[in-house]
Parts: C-alpha cells; structure tokens; sequence
C-alpha cells in the first residue's frame, strides 16, 4: 500500500512490487558477522564493520516479509556459487532479483564478482551492476570521473607506491587521507587529517603499507556533513539531504565521521534544509546527476562536506549505501511516512521495472 505523503515515484515503484510480488523475489546475498570467516583483514579496523549485524539481517528479512516480498538468504560468495549449482532451480518465484552486499576480504571491485556471475548465469540485480559498483567503490577513480563530468568535487590526489599523482598537493594545505576501496570509515581516523608538508610523504607510505592498497588524499572541509540518497525511476529522484550530526552538533567544523563512530553508531540525522534550504535544493540536483552519470541503479548515496559559506563539495559516493534501520536512507523515508519495508518494496519496484516481464497496464495504488 502506497504511503499517503509519498511522492507518485515513490508510490508507483511500491505499487509495482505489490503487482508482481507473485512472480518476483529477491536472493539477499550477504556476510553476516560471526558467520562469515574474513579472507582478509586488517590488523586495526577491522572489515566486519562491512558486514550485516545477525540483527540487521533478520531485520531485512522481516521487512521483506512485511513487504509481502518473497525472500531467501544466501550467506557469502560460496554460498551463492552453491545456491547457482544447486538450489536456483528451486527458488520459490519465477524472476529472483538478486540483491548483493557480499564484498569479503579487500581490495579493489569486491562488490562485483556476484554481480559478474549474475550476468554469466542471467540473473537480474536489485540495483547496480558489476561496472557501476566497481568505479563507486574507487575512491579516486569516482573522484576523478565526477569532477570531469563538471560536478563539484573535493580536490583530490592518488597516493600510490610511487607516490603522488599526478602531482604533490601544495605545502601547507589540509588535507584528508582514506583507504581507496573500503568503506565504513575505514581506515580513516582523527590523525587521518593532516597539513601538507616534505614529512607527509613517509607518513602517507606507513598508512599505505598498513592498508595495502593506495589512498585517496582529499582537501580537508570545515563544515557540515551530508548524505544525499538518491533513488531509481523515470529520471533519479531525492526526498532530502540528510545532514550527520555527532554528540548532537550539526556543524562538525574540524570533525570527521571516523571508525569507531561507524562502528558503534554513533551518529544522528536531520534535514540539512533546516541549516541552508538553498544549498540543500543544489546538492540534491548534484547527487542526482552523479547519480546518472556513474550508471548506478536502485538506490545510491552521495555524500557532500559543505563548507560554511554554503558551498558543496562531493567527497564519496556510495554504490551500497546502508538501508539497515540506523541509515540516512531510513530517516529520508521516514520523512515522507514510509517504513523500512517501503524501502526494500521501492527496490524491488525500482528493478521490476527493468524486467523482460509484462508489466501492469495501469498501477493500481490502494
């Protein structure tokens, strides 16, 4: 049932699933922390924080269920290699929408081998395929592409083996350091920002080293914190820009969102409209052509640090943005009366329509 505030966009895509609900599912392929054994990590922060809590898991279920989605659960990429071999033929709907957050051990791309294998095997996705989530997940390379696109983008610099490219920042400038390919903050830490100096070079070599893998140095911003969600239909859509506020300050000045905040949740939400509605209604058009020109699907995140005087900078972009029950995207439904359920109904909706399937002359929303 459509909810009474939502947009027709919203609405419809939720209709959509209710329709066809009887011939779609959705295989949720996940790590679960304590039931996926890591094929790498890190000697500090560790890669759990990537995976679904058991709670968070039984929490998509349940919504699903709520939903009137048919769900399975398939518990890493082994187990989908298995559920290929073995049980696909037995999946309980005609067109299994195959809804990937599995991305063990690190390293570059890890998101796209199951996508990768559902494009070997026909299978469809809920949201974004291998490409998309392999660019998004590439800190600099996502970078790079969105400031060509002509988007507002934080300055940014590769830090590699050989060092900077393409060139050093100048001496003197703020700047941020951040693991290339992971996400949930990790890596980054409150020494993680830093003033450029002849001495940053030994320091960025020891973080490399610690993470394996290049960094992503960005120009440190003063400011406010903001997550865009973006979501699929006709053109991409946004309900709000969502600000992150920490021990309840929404201007973070000189703080940063880091680890052990992600790991424990320690952050809050509100509607950045209330702090500068000018520069919420611009980032909201910028998330959404970043949206469209990374070629992802379903639903993404585009995270922004705003300086005071208003201006937006893109900092991240996030190809599996969290839809667990503490995520931006929650708070943003929640604004317009939907439920976590709605949220994974929309999914479903958003991907139904890119199914070869006929589709419902007119969509009836009771």
């Amino acid at each position: 049932m459509a909810t009474p505030c939502a947009p027709q966009w919203f609405s419809e895509a939720i209709c959509r699933a209710e329709e066809l609900r009887d011939k779609v599912g959705v295989l949720l392929v996940a790590n679960v922390e304590g039931r996926t054994v890591p094929l790498d990590d890190y000697e500090t922060d560790s890669i759990v924080t990537e995976f679904l809590s058991n709670a968070e898991l039984d929490d998509f279920v349940a919504s699903f269920q709520e939903a009137g989605i048919y769900c399975e659960v398939v518990i890493d990429e082994g187990g989908f290699l298995q559920w290929l071999e073995k049980d696909r033929a037995r999946f309980g709907r005609e067109h299994p929408l195959v809804y990937n957050l599995a991305q063990n051990g690190i390293g570059p791309a890890r998101l796209s081998l199951v996508p990768g294998l559902c494009r070997l095997h026909g299978l469809s996705l809920l949201d974004s395929d291998g490409h998309a989530v392999a660019i998004a997940q590439h800190k600099f390379h996502c970078a790079s592409l969105l400031r060509q696109f002509g988007l507002p983008v934080a300055q940014s610099w590769w830090f590699t083996e050989r060092g900077w490219w393409p060139e050093p920042p100048r001496d003197g400038m703020r700047l941020i350091a951040k693991p290339s390919y992971d996400s949930a903050s990790i890596g980054i830490h409150a020494e993680s920002v830093f003033e450029m100096s002849e001495r940053a070079a030994e320091q960025l070599q020891a973080w490399r080293a610690r993470y394996r893998q290049p960094l992503t140095v960005q120009e440190f911003i003063p400011g406010f914190e903001v997550e865009v969600p973006v979501f699929e239909a006709a053109e991409p859509e946004t309900i709000m820009p969502v600000g992150l506020s920490i021990n309840r300050r929404r201007d973070l000045r000189d703080t940063i969102l880091v680890y052990d905040d992600v790991f424990a949740d320690g952050y809050d939400f509100y509607d950045f409209a209330e702090e500068n509605d000018t520069t919420a209604l611009e980032i909201r058009a910028i998330a959404a052509k970043a949206f469209s020109g990374l070629g992802l699907r379903g639903v993404g995140r585009v995270d922004f640090r705003i300086r005071h005087d208003g201006t937006p900078a893109i900092i991240e972009v996030a190809c599996k943005p969290h839809l667990t029950r503490h995520s931006s995207f929650l708070h943003a439904v929640e604004s317009i009366g939907g439920s976590h359920a709605d949220l994974l109904k929309f999914l479903v909706g958003a991907a139904v329509r890119r199914l070869p399937i006929n589709q419902p002359t007119k969509i009836e929303c009771r």
